[in-house]
């Protein structure tokens, strides 16, 4: 027969037993949770802000600041680079609530997320894409706002690197002496990323691929071109240096393409 002291004992582990098994957050209101997880988002735990959000959100979905708690969910996913979990929860909130007060801040997430996402230049571009466009429709609905001079800011950078990703794409064709694929990747530099500092840069190459076609009113014209619209970058200002004579030339030579 037990005594009650070894009865009282097994009670007591029994007990543990019992809370360490429950899951966590056990009994907590939801008021309990909200302020447990923005200590947490404040502390810069993110792990923690984000299951204790996670748990406030699934348990009570009528909670009056349900939005607020799937707002810093969302950015509790940014900030620990969660950025396709942190995409799924702001378009939950602009989709569900279109017309909260967080959804400007929710759309500026989504812009911030997908440029999060994006590689680097020579990477397949899907994200830094969907970043651009993303960021670009977010200056539009929101413009002469932080939000939209924000998102303007990281839409601009995103197609810098897109212009970044053509031209070393370009440049790629350029070292192997594939000499007219290079000059048709240089050739959309300039028609699609006019306003890059991928520019200037694609425009000298094609000085280069010009002359060792032996293309002289290409070359003029580029050279031209090059020295009016960009006159301040350092490819217009190689142009200008003297070439030494022991200079060898970077790229090989290649018979221009044949007319006609």
């Amino acid at each position: 027969m037990l005594t009650r002291s070894v009865a009282a004992g097994a009670l007591v582990g029994l007990l543990g037993a019992a809370c360490a098994s429950a899951p966590p957050y056990s009994g907590w209101t939801a008021e309990q949770l909200y302020e447990h997880a923005q200590r947490a988002f404040e502390d810069g735990d993110w792990g923690e802000a984000r299951r204790a959000f996670e748990r406030l959100v699934l348990t009570f979905p009528g909670f009056d600041q349900a939005v607020e708690a799937r707002h810093y969910l969302a950015r509790s996913f940014f900030n620990a680079e969660e950025y396709l979990s942190a995409v799924s929860e702001f378009t939950r909130i602009v989709q569900v609530y279109p017309d909260h007060e967080r959804t400007p801040e929710a759309y500026m997430g989504l812009c911030r997320s997908y440029a999060g996402m994006s590689p680097h230049p020579q990477r397949d571009p899907q994200y830094t894409i969907q970043a651009r466009t993303t960021c670009r429709n977010v200056a539009g609905d929101f413009p002469g706002t932080p939000h939209g001079d924000s998102a303007s800011v990281v839409a601009l950078e995103m197609h810098n690197k897109l212009g970044r990703r053509a031209y070393e794409e370009g440049y790629f064709y350029l070292q192997r002496g594939v000499l007219e694929s290079a000059e048709h990747v240089f050739l959309y530099v300039l028609e699609s990323y006019p306003d890059t500092d991928a520019t200037p840069q694609a425009m000298a190459r094609l000085v280069e691929i010009y002359q060792e076609w032996g293309w002289e009113d290409q070359v003029e014209e580029f050279r031209r071109r090059l020295l009016n619209t960009y006159p301040d970058s350092p490819a217009a200002q190689e142009l200008l240096l003297p070439v030494a004579s022991d200079t060898v030339p970077t790229v090989r030579s290649r018979a221009p393409p044949a007319s006609g």
